[in-house]
């Protein structure tokens, strides 16, 4: 099986892949310009070329014109040179989004060797990614002919069958996350002893991008509207903002102005210290808010968070109230005032806590163990494999 992901090859979403190393032959491309690190990737891969990677090597800035050049008179961005050929003998190739080159490469590659073609979907806004004609050609074609459509939520899946996409050919399966890996705190947290937080001061964390559209004002704010709040007086509380982003300095002005520096930690963590992050929190909240093309497609600190054994507390935006389900607390988006009274309660009451927190672990246990969601997905690939044979 080939696995494309253009540049948006992680060590997140390869957790459930990886399950599948023993029983699948399976191979990745990856570019140069991906968005993450791979070093903790353990899927095979190779690195191909994209159109557009030489421009972004002489200026990120030029590259990003570039990009849009191409989507605008050809749709061809992120196209991936030689890759028709090099998916030649592959039963299954897996990509991404209806709407990348790289996929309308994968249907090319179908109609030439009569592999199979199967698209994860993020994408939760309907018709999203249409503004140029080509673009909007290829992708449905990719959507017409693909042989399955693996949305990530049924919120991605009602936008694909807006599109006009066979329901027949759709199965939600959601990627997965280890939860052996991402568990309940079992003793002293490392990070606290690195902070220098008490073990009887209550920790709020939220793992996320120091960007606006994730709410990060909204917690601050939030934070220092509970500190102000007689209830919770007496209360030790501190507040880790596990991220790297171009808001941090911003955010530096504003927790000093508020006089926070004592009480909020901003850090960038590697990911294989972002479980110790978890097990360092009483709390998780995730503020996302809507910004002009772009919802939460589905936020893989929610699963990892709510298998650590922490109750969640997340803003209604895009597919968080799905992904979250009832183990947790959804409140209005850009709202700091309702995310603190939100908080308030659980910073107040370890009890609540803690019973909110076994409840979103045996959530992600049942809906995102890894292991389970690898089966699922192979299953769905034999059965495709299936179908070929019958042909």
């Amino acid at each position: 099986m080939a696995l494309l992901r253009g540049a948006y090859f992680s060590q997140f979403e390869m957790q459930t892949y990886e399950k599948m190393l023993a029983e699948i032959d399976l191979e990745a491309f990856a570019l140069r310009i991906n968005r993450f690190s791979l070093d903790l990737i353990k899927v095979p891969w190779q690195r191909v070329l994209s159109i557009d990677e030489p421009v972004t090597w002489v200026s990120p800035k030029l590259g990003f014109y570039f990009n849009l050049f191409l989507q605008a008179t050809c749709g061809l961005d992120y196209l991936h040179l030689g890759l028709v050929k090099k998916l030649a003998g592959f039963d299954i190739v897996h990509t991404m989004e209806t709407f990348n080159a790289f996929s309308y490469q994968g249907l090319l590659a179908k109609r030439r060797y009569g592999s199979k073609l199967v698209v994860t979907v993020w994408e939760n806004r309907p018709f999203a990614a249409e503004r140029f004609r080509k673009k909007r050609e290829m992708k449905y074609e990719v959507l017409r002919e693909a042989d399955l459509l693996v949305p990530m939520t049924d919120r991605a899946k009602e936008c694909l069958i807006l599109e006009g996409a066979d329901p027949a050919r759709i199965k939600v399966l959601p990627v997965g996350i280890d939860v052996e890996q991402f568990r309940p705190k079992d003793g002293e947290s490392p990070i606290r002893r690195k902070l220098g937080i008490g073990a009887d001061e209550v920790v709020i964390v939220s793992v996320a991008a120091l960007r606006w559209e994730k709410g990060i004002h909204d917690i601050v704010h939030a934070f220092q509207r509970m500190k102000m709040n007689p209830l919770l007086s007496g209360r030790k509380m501190r507040l880790i903002l596990a991220g790297s982003g171009p808001e941090k300095k911003e955010l530096d002005s504003i927790i000093s102005r508020l006089g926070l520096r004592d009480d909020v930690f901003i850090r960038r963590f590697d990911y294989n210290e972002i479980p110790d992050v978890y097990r360092a929190a009483d709390i998780f909240v995730l503020a996302s808010c809507a910004r002009r093309g772009w919802f939460e497609q589905f936020g893989y600190v929610l699963p990892e968070a709510m298998a650590s054994g922490l109750p969640v507390v997340a803003a209604q935006s895009g597919s968080i109230p799905e992904v979250v389900g009832p183990s947790g607390i959804i409140v209005p988006p850009s709202d700091f005032m309702g995310l603190a009274d939100a908080l308030a309660p659980l910073v107040a009451e370890r009890g609540m806590r803690e019973d909110l927190g076994r409840k979103a672990r045996e959530e992600a246990v049942r809906r995102y163990d890894s292991n389970k969601n690898a089966e699922k997905l192979k299953e769905a690939y034999l059965d495709l494999l299936e179908d070929r044979s019958r042909e």
